[in-house]
């Protein structure tokens, strides 16, 4: 479960507002066009994107929200979120959270001692030591009550935790009831949460409980119960590795020397078997396998090969923009296309998604931005 706070996170934003880029010179940061051309200039230690006019900046240990003719519009920061629903949580260097808008103005000041990014409409905010719930108006959803809890709303509902136990919460503020034999399992994505329902069984003649792995709808309901694999019943060993992402889940089972992977859809239908898998964003997965000479695919939603890695890479990012980072067996990352065909080749220390053309990298231990051709935005 992730705690409660404001990372600064390399995060591109939902819009570039007239093509200003995040650019470096030397060890500065300022903004600069397509072209190049500084328009605001470098003197800065870091430099996020724009989002609606407003883009966060680091200087002397601070943050601060600039616009776009490069002038402060915030006070000193200690930490910024990412704006969503026109707001964005902030963080003042004294500890105090509240929201502002894209013109640096306080939208929301409810002396906030931590604030999350809104989804759905709903953010979690703290006041105190417990937990609670606004809308973008600033009104209570729910008062603070819980002691942490997922970051963001999906499908409606925020997985909370208080008292030890875990509950969904619904967009009106309210538990989703579910039996006692139902304990929550992970998030809500794309209408559906794996839970875990406890059964009794017998052994030797005597009751034994155990607990076996499902997914529920939005309304409580058991929505995918059942996993047969060729004439083989799962329902008694699989575990969830991650909850559906673009139709498919990841589930895992013990075996002699490690786990077996593989991705089921909403109907229960299962894909071929790996040795493991991930999610990789646009639609496309990873499918790896063997353990020592290992195969490493890229499937589409069918889980035909779209392309294959011919040397076996140390890590893979997430696909965004139709390009995947991955670090070789050097470990320099570049990145790569479905195909599996090198775009920008392997030159960088560490390499992010792409999002609106751009992404982070770093080379020789600095930071700075790339677009899809490669091209790069510092010197």
């Amino acid at each position: 479960m992730k705690k409660l706070f404001l990372p600064i996170v390399l995060l591109l934003c939902c819009s570039l507002d007239a093509q200003l880029i995040p650019c470096r010179v030397g060890k500065t940061w300022g903004y600069c066009d397509t072209g190049q051309i500084v328009r605001i200039r470098t003197e800065y230690d870091f430099a996020d994107f724009f989002t609606d006019g407003l883009a966060f900046v680091q200087k002397d240990s601070s943050y601060h929200g600039i616009n776009t003719k490069g002038e402060i519009i915030t006070p000193a920061l200690k930490h910024y979120g990412v704006f969503s629903d026109g707001l964005c949580p902030i963080q003042l260097k004294n500890g105090k959270c509240y929201y502002i808008r894209s013109d640096g103005k306080v939208a929301i000041d409810m002396d906030f001692s931590a604030a999350e990014n809104f989804s759905e409409g709903l953010a979690v905010v703290s006041v105190g030591k417990k937990l609670g719930i606004i809308n973008i108006r600033g009104e209570w959803v729910r008062k603070p009550d819980f002691d942490t809890s997922s970051v963001y709303f999906r499908s409606g509902f925020l997985l909370g935790l208080s008292k030890g136990r875990y509950f969904y919460i619904r967009k009106d503020g309210r538990e989703l009831i579910l039996p006692d034999t139902v304990r929550p399992a992970g998030l809500f994505s794309e209408g559906l949460a794996p839970v875990y329902v406890v059964k009794t069984g017998y052994a030797s003649g005597h009751p034994e409980k155990a607990s076996y792995l499902e997914f529920i709808d939005t309304s409580g309901k058991i929505a995918l119960s059942h996993f047969v694999h060729d004439s083989f019943d799962y329902s008694e060993y699989i575990m969830l590795e991650k909850e559906f992402t673009d139709g498919k889940a990841l589930i895992k089972a013990k075996n002699q020397i490690g786990w077996d992977y593989h991705f089921i859809d909403k109907k229960g239908r299962f894909s071929p078997l790996y040795s493991s898998a991930k999610h990789l964003g646009d639609s496309l997965f990873l499918g790896i396998i063997g353990y020592y000479m290992s195969e490493f695919r890229i499937l589409d939603s069918n889980y035909y090969v779209a392309g294959q890695f011919q040397q076996k890479p140390l890590q893979i990012g997430e696909f965004g923009d139709g390009l995947l980072p991955f670090a070789n067996k050097e470990g320099m990352w570049g990145y790569v296309n479905s195909n599996c065909r090198v775009i920008i080749k392997p030159q960088y220390n560490a390499a992010f998604r792409f999002k609106n053309g751009y992404a982070y990298v770093v080379k020789n231990g600095l930071q700075g931005v790339i677009d899809t051709k490669g091209r790069e935005y510092f010197r």
